[in-house]
């Protein structure tokens, strides 16, 4: 038996024996995408004779790239630990610690994570003076330059537009701080190796062949930088495989674009395509609905994605009247589910925005259903835990002033704000690091000598500690920095259950460094003995750094909840989608846009969103709308009413068990009828209780509309019509006779106009 082949269907098996060149895996959700990549370079070793230290795969979590590991392992044996496999940011913190000084770094600089970044601009826009900016809306603009591949320098903000003028200030400040502090944030970690390799022969040089081969996984979610990255470093060889789903791009609020895989094989002609199409997750019923409103976006590959499992139970529809009662007959849907024999962590309620949680939670709680909000990595954000890591990073780069100013009084030295404010007036007027005003505290008059004595303490504190901790275990290391500041003794003098709890995650940061430590010892060595080793604690720092939000827990024993963002990449047997309406999914943001093109990206992506919900599912899948939800304006919380969402009207009928349409029309009244032998309570489509005198022929169809006027016809308010120019819409009232009657539609492309009904048709 071949290991490598012989699990592998023909699509599959295909991508896996292409020879040189570029190679575009169109993966469609739950292929085998994963297999794919590992068993390529698996044969690209074993069979093909490429060094593993040749090979680069890059992904974008860590739970990904440590499952692509354990499975080469399992199939090459201890030499798979030599292939460059790991997220990009991680690829670009290894990059960087070996061009440190082409980079004008130390090997051990420190990575600032979000909440360091967003700390650092929030001091950066007090000294500014600046309020017309959220820290926030820093970040948000520096990261989309960043991911666009973008310097200061490179950057222009017109006239017309001062918060991108004060914006690009600072950025300017913000690089000038990190400069400072030898640090880096996450962008960085992009763009400095992406600017290395474009501007310095030499790197180039270095590292034009390096990689005989390349391989992106999840090449749908990159951004423009992760793009030029990749190019570069594929070279001029072309053994560049890429593999994704542009169905599956949803991250382009974070700079991912999409272009990169609907324009691959422009970019690298002779290109192979290989479509990944057969789906080993889902129902046939589940790829049906996710098929059918996906090929509906106006830009895609095309590709369908098939099961050879037969049977499969029909969708689910839960028609509510607001949101609480959307969260109880949600909370109904888990039980059923439950009772029919889904564990709880096999069930998913997923959501457009976090908002919508709050009526699910209040309903899953009074029904005692077990659950938990899926939100990612959250330990290593406690503010203990943070604070040890800020002194672990000024014990190796004490020059970092955001580190100095978080632990400067932690534990309390009463050391208060006047004082800290005086430091650094101190140290701008010298021209130097918050640590390096430290030194001669004797001649500085303007401080009290209580001041001076503790900010001298705890200076050669932090003297001694960068004296020690770069030669020590990561464990040690940890250690050395808790006796040293007293971080863990302080909480337990403390005495109380909070303190207590908290002690007990700086402890378990030390069994976390210890874990790390016997991990690298089983590692086995590096294939290259010129690439630099940075003291172990500067690599467990940078581990936890990269944690990203996909890295975080997955429930046991609870149902998640959860946003469709969130979702990505996860499988549940029961999902269930609430907040199938227009506005919610999609989101209204796509409506309001003034660009036709960003309109249309915008409203492609919402319905990539659906379809990535959707795939989610094995067995079971769930819809869930409701008629009307609270909105909060000037005049306070009022009740909207809602559309179905656009998508739903995309859904075949049979899908949720009711014959195809063409039956008689849906009667007036309750908006959605249950199939004929339902019983409520129990339904494949849930709706109204309507009695069951009313049981007939017409109610075996779906009717999408929600509020429709006593007068009906194509132009009844609620009814679906088509405009050459603006294209689908739901109508909002008509006044006026025949063709010449003025119609308000709210159009999904363009909003809310009047047209004459003449220039209508029924969608």
């Amino acid at each position: 038996m071949d290991p490598i082949l012989d699990p592998l269907n023909d699509a599959q098996r295909a991508a896996v024996l292409h020879g040189d060149g570029p190679l575009l895996v169109l993966a469609g959700a739950g292929s085998g995408k994963t297999r794919v990549i590992v068993h390529r370079v698996a044969h690209l070793v074993r069979v093909r004779g490429i060094a593993p230290w040749h090979v680069l795969c890059v992904t974008f979590t860590n739970k990904a790239a440590g499952e692509m590991k354990e499975r080469l392992v399992e199939l090459l044996g201890p030499e798979a630990e030599q292939a460059w496999v790991s997220t990009f940011h991680a690829f670009g913190a290894r990059f960087l610690r070996r061009e440190a000084q082409a980079a004008g770094l130390s090997p051990s600089f420190p990575i600032y994570d979000d909440g360091d970044q967003l700390g650092l601009v929030k001091r950066l826009l007090a000294e500014a003076h600046v309020d017309a900016l959220t820290p926030r809306e820093v970040l948000s603009r520096i990261d989309r330059w960043k991911n666009a591949g973008l310097s200061p320098g490179e950057v222009r903000a017109g006239d017309r537009d001062p918060s991108g003028q004060a914006a690009l200030e600072l950025w300017r400040r913000y690089e000038r701080a990190l400069g400072r502090a030898g640090a880096v944030d996450f962008g960085d970690l992009l763009m400095r190796p992406l600017k290395l390799l474009e501007l310095d022969e030499a790197v180039r040089a270095r590292w034009s062949g390096r990689f005989r081969h390349v391989l992106v996984d999840e090449f749908q979610d990159t951004s423009p930088a992760q793009y030029r990255l990749v190019r570069h470093l594929a070279g001029g060889r072309g053994n560049v495989c890429v593999v994704g789903d542009d169905d599956q791009a949803i991250y382009r609020w974070r700079g991912a674009d999409v272009a990169n895989i609907l324009d691959f094989d422009r970019d690298f002609p002779g290109t192979t395509v290989v479509k990944l199409e057969q789906n080993y997750r889902s129902s046939r019923q589940i790829l049906d609905a996710a098929h059918a409103v996906i090929e509906k976006a106006a830009r895609r590959r095309e590709k369908r994605l098939w099961t050879a499992r037969e049977g499969g139970a029909p969708l689910q529809l839960l028609v509510s009247e607001d949101e609480h009662q959307e969260g109880e007959r949600i909370a109904r849907a888990v039980q059923a589910a439950h009772r029919g024999g889904v564990a709880w962590e096999e069930i998913a309620v997923l959501y457009r925005v976090n908002a919508q949680s709050r009526a699910l939670e209040a309903a899953l709680r009074a029904a005692r259903v077990p659950y938990v909000i899926v939100r990612g990595q959250s330990f290593y954000e406690r503010a203990e835990v943070k604070d040890a890591a800020a002194y672990l990073r000024l014990a190796l780069e004490p020059r970092s002033d955001l580190d100095l100013l978080r632990v400067v009084n932690r534990p309390s030295r009463k050391i208060g704000e006047r004082t800290v404010a005086l430091l650094q007036e101190r140290a701008a007027a010298a021209g130097l690091s918050l640590f390096e005003s430290l030194a001669g505290l004797e001649s500085a008059a303007e401080l009290k000598p209580q001041a001076r004595k503790a900010l001298a303490g705890f200076r050669d504190l932090v003297a001694g500690l960068h004296a020690r901790v770069g030669a020590l275990a990561a464990g040690e290391a940890v250690r050395a920095v808790l006796d040293g500041t007293g971080l863990i003794d302080k909480l337990r003098l403390e005495g109380t259950d909070e303190s207590v709890e908290r002690a007990e995650n700086l402890l378990e940061l030390l069994a976390a460094a210890r874990e790390f430590d016997e991990a690298q010892g089983r590692a086995p060595p590096a294939a290259d003995p010129e690439e630099p080793v940075p003291p172990p604690i500067s690599r467990f720092l940078e581990q936890i750094a990269l944690l990203g939000e996909a890295d975080g827990p997955t429930p046991e024993g609870r149902v998640a909840l959860m946003t469709l963002h969130a979702a990505k990449g996860l499988e549940f047997d029961a999902v269930i989608l609430a907040g199938m309406e227009e506005g919610t999914l999609p989101h209204q943001r796509p409506w309001h846009d003034d660009a036709p093109a960003e309109r249309a990206a915008a409203l492609d992506e919402e319905r990539r969103l659906c379809y990535v919900g959707m795939t989610r599912a094995r067995h079971q899948l769930s819809l869930s709308l409701a008629r009307r939800r609270m909105s909060y304006g000037e005049g306070g919380p009022t009740f909207r009413s809602t559309e179905p969402s656009r998508f739903l009207g995309d859904l075949p009928q049979e899908l949720f068990g009711l014959p195809p349409r063409g039956a008689p029309p849906a009667p007036r009244g309750p908006v959605i009828r249950r199939p004929p032998g339902a019983l409520p309570g129990d339904p494949h489509v849930e709706l109204d209780d309507a009695p069951p005198e009313e049981a007939g022929p017409a109610e075996r169809s779906i009717d999408w509309s929600f509020d429709q006027t006593e007068g009906g016809g194509a132009f009844a308010r609620g009814a679906r019509v088509r405009h050459a120019q603006f294209g689908e819409g739901l109508v909002r009232g008509s006044d006026g006779p025949g063709g010449d009657a003025k119609v308000t539609v709210a159009f999904f492309s363009v909003g809310e106009k009047r047209v004459l009904a003449r220039f209508l048709r029924p969608a």
